[in-house]
């Protein structure tokens, strides 16, 4: 196969965010207002002096304090770090297991983790306040004993994975070929692995900080992969499900979306188990007293209110997401499965965004109580991101569907 196909392969990636109906040329423009207006507001927090008519700027201009050091950017960090994660759980059905209907839809798990990691590094660029200081630890890189360093090499690794993937895979089914062996499987053997680093090395970062008792728990890392595998799978459901309703002829089986709905509901019920593990370790016999501070924030919210609205929001709609899958009849309906899907999905944002972040913070090792409360600035920031990455799960995701539907979509053939 000549580099020349593989170039007109990335052309065609490319051109095909260009092109559209009315209905997703407006949704791109939205998006991208959207993310130059985070952008703007990024800039202008790095030159307030300029833009706001203040003597300070940077993260002095968020919610964040000497106790809180991380907020509303490093939550949605972690929670996009999960989604990504579990965007290998389709390629594994698809490729391991050689389901068809699967393999019709493994890309977008792919396309969805590409999106999320760029989230999460633009996430990462905004938390550092002045990205220019990073340059000042080049020298010292890279530090082996420093888990951010390896976080660091995992995301990026396992970005690069996904984005071949999509690459590849747009290469061969836009010429109706299938994806050769001597791909998936080194492939498979690569990426799985790291999709359960990412978010297992993102939890690491959190429990070696030794003084923060509340993730002081061997539960962490699992709890973190647990409700990833609610979260992504149930993200892809959405997508796909939005993607049957406006591309004329692409069609997802009700064996995926049955399947699916069995992990989203196994991986849910196994993060309410872990949140009932930790909940009797704090109630029941826990001795730290900072520990038990911390945890009584997030189920009483006795000083930031909105952390109790969170987390029995996540208990409460996990919960009836569970028993709502338990019912027969739910399965007859992709509709159905979708509204379930979106429980779940809005439960582990409340779960795994400042829920998880903020007690350890809240009393501080002084046992200082000083709350969090994320500045318009903030909201308006991590706006901006997400729609950057939404608009990259737009673009790729475009020649990505068209790509599947040249190879599995022939007229006349059964889906």
């Amino acid at each position: 196969m000549s580099w020349k196909e593989w170039w007109d392969t990335l052309v065609i990636i490319i051109k095909e965010g260009f092109r559209g109906s009315r209905r997703y040329y407006l949704a791109m423009t939205g998006l991208t207002l959207l993310a130059i207006y985070g952008l703007y507001l990024w800039i202008a927090i790095q030159h307030a002096p300029v833009f706001l008519g203040k003597d300070y700027g940077g993260l002095a201009l968020t919610g964040m304090n000497d106790s809180v050091i991380w907020g509303l950017y490093i939550s949605f960090f972690i929670f996009w770090v999960g989604v990504a994660a579990a965007g290998i759980a389709f390629s594994i059905a698809a490729y391991v297991f050689q389901n068809k209907e699967f393999m019709k839809i493994a890309v977008m798990g792919e396309v969805q983790a590409v999106a999320a990691l760029i989230i999460v590094l633009l996430l990462i660029v905004v938390d550092l306040g002045r990205p220019i200081r990073a340059t000042f630890e080049m020298p010292f890189l890279p530090n082996i004993r420093s888990m951010l360093d390896w976080d660091f090499i995992v995301i990026s690794t396992y970005l690069l994975l996904n984005l071949i993937a999509v690459y590849v895979t747009v290469h061969y089914y836009r010429q109706d070929k299938p994806i050769p062996r001597r791909f998936l499987v080194p492939f498979m053997a690569i990426a799985a692995p790291f999709a359960i680093g990412i978010h297992t090395v993102t939890a690491f970062i959190s429990q070696a900080l030794t003084a923060r008792p509340a993730w002081n728990s061997p539960l962490l890392a699992p709890r973190y992969v647990a409700t990833a595998f609610a979260a992504g799978p149930a993200a892809l459901l959405i997508a796909l499900y939005l993607a049957e309703k406006y591309i004329e002829g692409f069609h997802v089986s009700m064996e995926v979306y049955k399947k699916t709905l069995y992990l989203i509901a196994g991986a849910t019920v196994v993060g309410l188990y872990f949140t009932f593990s930790e909940a009797h370790e704090a109630f029941w016999y826990t001795t730290e007293p900072l520990k038990w501070a911390q945890l009584k924030e997030v189920f009483y919210g006795l000083h930031v209110p909105y952390l109790a609205v969170l987390q029995w929001l996540w208990i409460g709609l996990g919960a009836a997401a569970v028993i709502l899958s338990l019912i027969p009849v739910t399965h007859r309906s992709k509709g159905m499965i979708v509204f379930i899907a979106s429980l779940v999905f809005v439960a582990v944002v409340a779960e795994k965004t400042l829920t998880v972040l903020l007690p350890a913070f809240i009393p501080s090792t002084l046992g200082e109580i000083r709350p969090y409360h994320p500045t318009p600035i903030e909201y308006g920031i991590t706006i901006g991101v997400h729609a950057l990455g939404l608009l990259i799960y737009l673009w790729l995701a475009k020649p990505a569907i068209k790509a599947v539907m040249t190879h599995y979509f022939k007229p006349g053939a059964k889906h």
